[in-house]
């Protein structure tokens, strides 16, 4: 410790529940703790350390203030109060917390409203979130408008007689209090279904608009009927959507934690009567331990004492030694029951590891190893290959009804295009509409060069199509008895096929993924540009040129609508005139054109 003085505090401290925080010389607060017993917690920082960084905080410390409180709920959440304001050098934290947004509902309000906001002070309304993904927010607060249509404006009510309603009422997504059109009470218990719905209690909420559905038809009021049909098909739409994942309809949260060097991801799975509904990604700064159950400690503390979405249970990877605390806060401040679990095994541990395979997933992403992009590295996981590809070769074959055909690769080192060793074929060998001929001769030539060239083989080769094409590329190589790993990648449905049909699955949100969308859309780039440059020369170099009367638009005009100067000869004087050529000009080319044959 730095001065006797603090030492002096430190032994005088009181054996209560409390906050204490830790200053430097220059007044400022670098790290902020609870304890059951501030005297006990605080003759720690007396002991000699192995740890380097609570050595370097042990350092920097010259001064101690203590705040006593009644309770440890009270410490615990005056400790979250706190560290979210002065954000200390030393504590963990969540990157950019202050950027997660929350949904607010007014419920206090007469009219409650929606709407997102980043203000946590407690007055009276309730939060839904964080909402680590903006899009994940977006999307609820359209679901809200669209089904519950309650208002998301900050107009003052009643409305004067000057003031119009906002464009949600005219859009038919706001049931228009402001203008007196709804009764308060439908208004109250749609509050209380949005209130349902945002906790993800989908099958009650289903189960009572159906039932109301039924009795407003059975007393005539069709009108509500429908509305009420409305609400109960979006909500059966959006449960389809939601995976199943147990097969009790039981309400948890499944927490994952990864951790490396200073930084570590927390990943949330939101499972909702059985079925997954949403998955939340919190990164952290450690700047002092790498300590799990600090990290679980501070997330727990950072999502749950705000949230008015708490789930029955809490599945953690490890025990938190002070976990009674948090639990005793929370079924306090929410008058509720909650249940902390770490599974050694069945259901909840499958759950458990799935949840930490997806946070050691989201680590990679902004934690990427040295010389190795995450993108390729993820790859190598998805498909099981032995060695990270990081040359990977693109190819694609384009063509108009099998002329100016013509093949194109496209080279990636890493994540990077490297534009120098692109590569565009004309096809030779191969007449008529036959892609898998084109594939096979655009493959055999490159081979051939790059064993003549001795230059690198692929790590991976990216064909665009599908079990065909995949089938077509394997063939190829192994005629050349070269093992390289060959992925078949379908423009239109976005399928893989890899290992003799396959079928890969990779995550939408996946860099792999995104990484093979550039190399494949790149090399169908590359070869469209190149089949335009064909037609171009095509076009330019034309018999057409030689018939009197014949320009340069008239001479697109025919190529276009024909295709070819065979397709030209074939067609009848009729159809030729029907184009816009005039009669004496279209006698002219079909009599030109025979005479060349």
């Amino acid at each position: 410790m730095p001065n006797t003085s603090l030492e002096d505090k430190i032994n005088n401290a009181p054996s209560s529940p409390g906050v204490y925080l830790f200053k430097n010389r220059e007044g400022k607060i670098i790290y902020i703790g609870k304890a059951r017993n501030l005297k006990e917690r605080l003759k720690y920082y007396l002991q000699p350390q192995f740890d380097i960084r609570r050595t370097n905080l042990i350092k920097e410390i010259f001064e101690l203030d203590i705040i006593v409180t009644s309770s440890e709920s009270d410490a615990l959440i005056l400790e979250d109060n706190l560290i979210k304001i002065h954000k200390p050098k030393y504590n963990i934290r969540l990157k950019d917390d202050k950027k997660f947004p929350y949904l607010k509902i007014t419920i206090n309000e007469e009219y409650p409203r929606i709407f997102p906001t980043r203000n946590l002070k407690e007055d009276g309304s309730i939060l839904f979130g964080p909402y680590t993904s903006a899009k994940n927010l977006r999307q609820a607060l359209r679901l809200v408008k669209k089904i519950f249509k309650i208002r998301t404006c900050n107009k003052k009510l009643p409305l004067t007689l000057s003031e119009k309603p906002c464009l949600n009422y005219r859009l038919n997504l706001c049931l228009g209090p402001c203008q007196n059109k709804v009764d308060k009470e439908v208004y109250k218990e749609r509050v209380r279904e949005t209130i349902e719905f945002l906790m993800g209690k989908s099958e009650k909420l289903i189960k009572e608009i159906e039932e109301k559905m039924w009795e407003a038809a059975q007393k005539e009021e069709f009108e509500k009927a429908a509305i009420l049909r409305n609400q109960l098909f979006a909500l059966q739409e959006l449960r389809k959507k939601h995976e199943v994942i147990l097969k009790d309809k039981k309400s948890m949260d499944v927490i994952g934690v990864k951790k490396e060097k200073n930084l570590a991801i927390a990943l949330i799975l939101k499972i909702r009567e059985g079925k997954l509904i949403s998955k939340e990604e919190y990164p952290f700064h450690l700047p002092l331990t790498n300590n799990e159950e600090e990290i679980l400690e501070t997330l727990l503390s950072s999502v749950y004492l705000h949230s008015y979405d708490i789930p029955n249970e809490i599945i953690l990877p490890k025990e938190i030694p002070e976990i009674q605390t948090f639990i005793e806060t929370i079924e306090k401040k929410k008058n509720i029951k909650i249940k902390i679990t770490v599974p050694k095994r069945g259901e909840k541990k499958k759950l458990l590891n799935l949840a930490q395979k997806n946070a050691e997933i989201k680590l990679l992403e902004i934690l990427p190893t040295p010389h190795l992009p995450k993108a390729n590295i993820e790859l190598a996981n998805y498909l099981s290959l032995e060695k990270t590809p990081m040359r990977i070769e693109g190819v694609d074959i384009s063509n108009l009804f099998g002329k100016y055909a013509c093949g194109a690769i496209v080279v990636f080192e890493g994540i990077k295009p490297k534009k120098s060793e692109y590569r565009k074929f004309k096809i030779k060998t191969i007449s008529g509409q036959d892609d898998y001929g084109m594939m096979e001769e655009v493959l055999k030539r490159r081979l051939r060069r790059i064993i003549e060239e001795n230059k690198p083989l692929p790590d991976l080769v990216l064909v665009d199509g599908g079990k065909g094409h995949l089938q077509v590329a394997n063939k190829v190589y192994k005629e050349f008895n070269k093992d390289i790993p060959i992925l078949a990648f379908a423009k239109k449905s976005d399928t893989l096929y890899f290992e003799d049909g396959k079928i890969v699955s990779i995550p939408a949100y996946s860099p792999a993924l995104k990484l093979l969308k550039r190399i494949r859309d790149e090399a169908h780039r590359f070869a469209i540009t190149y089949h335009k440059t064909l037609r171009k020369k095509s076009i330019k170099k034309s018999v057409l040129d030689e018939i009197p009367g014949i320009g340069k638009k008239r001479k697109l005009l025919l190529l276009n609508t024909f295709g070819s100067i065979e397709d030209i000869k074939r067609a009848k004087i009729e159809e030729i005139i029907k184009i816009g050529i005039p009669k004496n000009i279209a006698q002219k080319i079909i009599q030109y054109l025979n005479n060349l044959s």
